[in-house]
């Protein structure tokens, strides 16, 4: 599904005549909306009856989103706000059967067998989701410039639709653990006090500081790409693609870095190579020169994604962890929404065309480096030591160009294992 549908909603944007600024919202301002709606997650999940039949439902309800969608192709309704409350939808629904997901897990799948069972399901949703991205990109290809093109992005959000109505009935069909009720839950203005002066405060705060840094010009690389440089949707899939496999052959190789430098080394050497980043985009046009630059990002942005597992879920409970994950998710979407409302400002004012992605991916990389020196001079230095079942405990769920992807933990024990490890 998401390799499908979600990583071509900008592309499918600008095929519906949006302008690149609009397009490229498209990124971060539904997740903004999908964020704030999350907040209700800890006190609706509390009071449901079972965790399997809240995810399920949230499944479905994701399901729907994409009814909209097809909706807008199959009759080329030019609809931008339809467009935004629909993926709006798609992200609010999906990151609430998240913060259910991962407790629900930890009562069904027992402590012995998850490694195994979860390394193996984690290889195939990956193999899953890179077929789908390039899948997708063949059939773009296909109609690229015909008046069938929309016609082809319909029959993309046809199949999500299918494939996350599969899953639903799946998990519906799944049991209900050893505990099917939800525990106790941690209320949102409790976790403030809880980080205040804690080393996890200042991790997260670089952490929400540095994803909305690369939210400045993140989002309108797709634009930029499909624009500017006119590449097609083949390229672009393959340069996606390629982002995708490097952080996945990187994560472990991370794990055992962390596990020998500290996260504070490993978090500021990611920040530091994450920065120029935006710089490098416009050293060259060709194509062989964006992939290795793909190559060059999935590496240091999976060391970023490893810090941000470690800061994110370090926590005593089930109860404690969603909320935590609740809060950060929302706050990290406002950030990333109001650094990309920024960079579409400043895009619109210089015109959008190939100076002003210069005058937005300059600013970009000064926004990367003031957070990377945030990092360096002022996080505390936390002895984490990741061992390597939290590494094959961990999954990307959506997939990002510019590398500024969402990650999950797998099941509860994170901070169990994170606190054995300091012991």
């Amino acid at each position: 599904m998401a390799g499908v549908a979600e990583v071509y909603l900008p592309a499918f944007g600008l095929a519906l005549g949006m302008s690149p600024v609009l397009a490229g919202l498209l990124s971060t301002v539904p997740l903004f909306t999908g964020g704030v709606l999350q907040l209700i997650a800890p006190r609706a999940i509390v009071r449901t009856r079972s965790l399997r039949g809240w995810v399920a439902a949230c499944m479905a309800l994701q399901a729907l989103s994409f009814v909209p969608l097809i909706v807008v192709a199959l009759t080329r309704t030019h609809a931008p706000a339809l467009v935004f409350a629909s993926a709006s939808l798609y992200w609010g629904a999906g990151m609430a059967a998240s913060a259910g997901w991962t407790p629900w897990m930890a009562r069904v799948v027992p402590a012995k067998l998850r490694n195994k069972f979860f390394g193996r399901r984690q290889g195939l949703v990956q193999a899953t989701m890179l077929v789908g991205l390039v899948s997708a990109g063949f059939a773009l290809h296909a109609f690229a410039g015909t008046d069938r093109i929309l016609d082809a992005y319909a029959g993309l959000f046809a199949l999500a639709l299918a494939a996350r109505l599969v899953s639903t009935i799946s998990v519906a069909r799944q049991g209900q653990g050893v505990d099917p009720t939800p525990r106790r839950r941690m209320r949102l203005r409790s976790v403030p006090p809880r980080l205040k002066g804690t080393p996890r405060a200042s991790l997260l705060g670089y952490l929400v500081a540095a994803s909305a840094a690369a939210a400045i010009s993140g989002p309108f690389l797709t634009p930029y790409l499909l624009v500017q440089e006119g590449l097609g949707y083949l390229q672009y899939s393959i340069f996606t693609a390629t982002i995708m496999v490097t952080k996945i052959v990187a994560l472990p190789l991370a794990g055992r870095l962390v596990a020998r430098v500290g996260l504070r080394r490993m978090l500021s050497a990611s920040a530091l190579a994450i920065a120029p980043i935006p710089f490098l985009w416009l050293a060259s046009d060709q194509f062989w020169w964006l992939i290795v630059l793909q190559i060059y990002a999935g590496i240091a942005w999976a060391g970023f994604d490893l810090g941000l597992l470690l800061s994110l879920f370090d926590a005593a409970d089930d109860a404690e962890r969603t909320t935590i994950q609740v809060a950060y998710s929302a706050l990290n979407a406002i950030g990333n929404a109001g650094a990309s409302l920024v960079g579409g400002a400043l895009l619109g004012y210089y015109g959008s065309d190939h100076h002003a992605y210069m005058m937005l991916f300059v600013v970009s990389a000064i926004a990367r480096f003031a957070a990377a020196v945030l990092v360096v001079r002022n996080l505390p230095k936390v002895l984490v030591r990741l061992p390597v079942t939290v590494v094959v405990g961990a999954w990307t769920i959506a997939i990002r160009p510019w590398g500024g992807t969402i990650v999950r933990p797998l099941v509860e024990g994170l901070g169990k294992l994170a606190k054995r490890e300091r012991g």
